[in-house]
């Protein structure tokens, strides 16, 4: 069963590429015909799932880049939500929101509305690479090595939406970090490139396959060699077995010896390996509570919410709690907490009870 599914989903793609379906999106929404099967499934790309066997109604998966949302995107969440969605949304693991309760003819109103906002759903599902994934409170965290943003923004400038990375046999993950021992997940990305330091004390990057040393680069390196590891996976990634499609499984059928060999000959760089004393291993703890951010008199709040069932009105409570402190941007872990990124020091206790109060926990 499993190798006709892949067959049937690598049918589907060899078909219409996954990227090619929003035309036919906007053209179910003005029609109000029933999407294929086929369709369905290349719906994926943009974010889109069904509810029901029906398809009155669909679900928005919404990634978030670099995991943030500033006020105009809460504000905007908070009007898709209401106008659209049924006064539904909810804060996903994985840095994403979601809508559900939407109507299809719908859909292109809501795209236009987030991408008046900077967000777009693009590579949410299906196969091909997901959102670059960077640690909680990157750029602000004073123990950092060194801040990945605009790293992350390269990689997800190169990746997202790139229809030379749309048909991969499945989804890879990609993770670049500012520490060590890199981001404190549930799980462990395919690719991740984590900052060090060498023996003169330069900031270099570990690459790390399903979390196996292969050698350092540079961070200039960093994006030619992400895209080296995703041709190399959908060049030689097994397509005609679902269960063995994934990133891992290729590396574990080759061996991380073979693997990295390929890797080598394939860039026009050397990836260099050294020994470091690294002084630390441990994955980064939750930020929960109020913490000192690395930005003079602002602090960073970790949230825990009670429910990841937020709702237009939670929503719409947390902006009036960000304009009542002149905060600006939150971000959205890998675990579904929230964090208030800019909070003023000399409020920030205050800021918490309040935020307690709408069931956004600090003191956890």
């Amino acid at each position: 069963m499993s190798r006709n599914l892949a067959m049937d989903i690598e049918q589907i793609k060899k078909n219409k590429d996954g990227l090619d379906v929003i035309s036919d999106i906007y053209i179910y929404a003005v029609l109000g015909e029933k999407a294929s099967e086929e369709d369905l499934v290349r719906f994926k790309w943009y974010g889109i799932h069904k509810q029901e066997d029906t398809q009155d109604h669909f679900s928005l998966r919404v990634p978030l880049p670099l995991g943030e949302l500033n006020l105009e995107q809460l504000k905007t969440l908070q009007t898709i939500s209401t106008k659209f969605a049924k006064d539904s949304l909810f804060f996903n693991t994985h840095q994403k929101v979601e809508f559900k309760w939407l109507k299809m003819h719908n859909l292109p109103e809501v795209f236009n509305l987030l991408q008046n906002v900077g967000l777009k759903t693009i590579f949410e599902a299906g196969h091909n690479v997901k959102n670059i994934i960077t640690c909680p409170v990157n750029g602000i965290d004073k123990t950092q090595i060194a801040d990945v943003s605009k790293i992350a923004d390269k990689l997800n400038e190169t990746f997202i939406g790139n229809k030379s990375f749309s048909n991969l046999p499945n989804e890879l993950t990609i993770a670049v970090s500012g520490y060590a021992q890199g981001c404190a997940l549930t799980y462990t990305p395919d690719v991740s490139f984590n900052a060090t330091k060498n023996e003169k004390g330069k900031i270099v990057y570990s690459v790390r396959v399903i979390g196996e040393h292969l050698g350092f680069i540079t961070s200039s390196q960093i994006v030619p060699t992400a895209r080296a590891i995703a041709k190399i996976y959908k060049d030689f990634g097994i397509r005609d077995d679902i269960e063995d499609s994934t990133f891992q499984y290729l590396v574990g059928s080759w061996g991380f010896s073979k693997f990295f060999d390929i890797l080598d000959s394939t860039v026009t760089f050397r990836i260099k390996d050294f020994d470091i004393d690294e002084e630390f291993v441990e994955g980064k703890a939750p930020r929960l509570g109020i913490n000192e951010s690395k930005i003079d008199n602002q602090s960073y709040i970790g949230c825990k919410l009670k429910t990841l069932d937020i709702g237009s009105q939670k929503i719409q409570e947390l902006i009036n709690l960000l304009e009542k402190y002149k905060a600006t941007k939150v971000k959205l872990t890998h675990k579904a907490n929230v964090i208030v990124l800019d909070a003023p020091t000399n409020k920030a206790q205050d800021f918490a009870k309040d935020l307690e109060a709408i069931e956004f926990n600090p003191f956890v």
